[in-house]
């Protein structure tokens, strides 16, 4: 007996073809439209789904690694040209000092009397 309960339980517990079937219909009168077929890009290509993404991963990494470089390279040159402007200003200002030393040096000459001896 305790077999026939067990059989009639598993029975229950399994959905019948025809239960899927009514449900499917009864969705579908609600309005509720088909799900759409995943898209699989990985068996177009012929790789299995893990190679699929372990690529993918792979090539986000190296492109993200290019742009890293790239935008280094970039900070580096804008730091260049900033370094020349400077030491462009830095020539300009210590020629400007030594053209005031120069006239520093010779008001004081104008200003000092001379005595002769």
């Amino acid at each position: 007996m305790a077999g026939v309960a067990f059989r009639d339980l598993l029975r229950c517990l399994q959905p019948r073809p025809q239960d899927r079937l009514r449900s499917e219909r009864a969705r579908r009168t609600r309005g509720v439209k088909p799900r759409q077929k995943a898209k699989q890009p990985w068996l177009a290509a012929g790789i299995s789904r893990s190679t699929w993404y372990r690529r993918r991963k792979k090539a986000r990494e190296q492109a993200a690694a290019s742009l890293a470089a790239i935008t280094r390279k970039a900070a580096l040159d804008r730091l260049d040209w900033q370094m020349t402007q400077l030491r462009g200003e830095l020539e300009t200002a210590a020629r400007y000092m030594d053209e005031g030393a120069a006239i520093l040096a010779e008001l004081a000459a104008m200003t000092m009397p001379s005595f002769i001896g």
